[in-house]
């Protein structure tokens, strides 16, 4: 005795009550799928918004542009910390700071200074991290590298000769709080 004998209706496999040509998966009603749609745009706009504040944070840098020289002289006392560094290393009768710049950089954002030589020095935060901020350092005609910069922990470049001495660049980092 089948469905219909025993006055049970019976629905062809595909006709649903809303008129729906097909049954199972996929084949769910809009009205259905909407709440899983606003859960797929919730997680990607939370997915986003790391890299969103980390473009909204800012990352101190120090540039300090000193000479070194073969030439007798004193240490200049703005100089103390880097002569305290390379005073084992290299060879060198003074040490003067001529010029110090103070950037506070967005990721992506590009500042620098000019040489006296006339080369351009130019840094780009490009990731910030717990391990420091990594930085895109290009000296014209000279030098272009990444670099990660610990957290108040200097790096020195030495650039250019310059008035029978060196040219030498310093970079320190300043991280935001997170």
């Amino acid at each position: 005795m089948s469905g219909s004998e025993r006055g049970i209706r019976t629905t062809p496999l595909g006709a649903g009550r809303l008129g729906s040509r097909r049954s199972g998966p996929g084949s769910e009603p809009p009205w259905r799928l909407a709440p899983v749609a606003g859960v797929l745009v919730a997680l990607a706009l939370l997915g986003s918004a790391p890299a969103s504040a980390q473009q909204a944070r800012r990352v101190g840098l120090s540039l300090t542009v000193s000479h070194a020289s073969s030439h007798p002289g004193p240490v200049d006392p703005a100089a103390a910390r880097l002569h305290e560094s390379l005073r084992d290393e290299f060879r060198y009768e003074s040490l003067r700071v001529i010029e110090r710049r103070r950037l506070s950089l967005r990721t992506g954002e590009i500042g620098g200074l000019d040489l006296p030589s006339g080369k351009r020095v130019r840094v780009r935060p490009l990731h910030l991290g717990p391990a420091g901020v990594l930085l895109a350092v290009d000296i014209e005609n000279t030098l272009h590298t990444d670099m990660r910069l610990p957290d108040r922990r200097p790096v020195v470049i030495g650039v250019d000769r310059y008035q029978g001495g060196k040219l030498i660049l310093t970079v320190e980092s300043e991280l935001p709080p997170e």
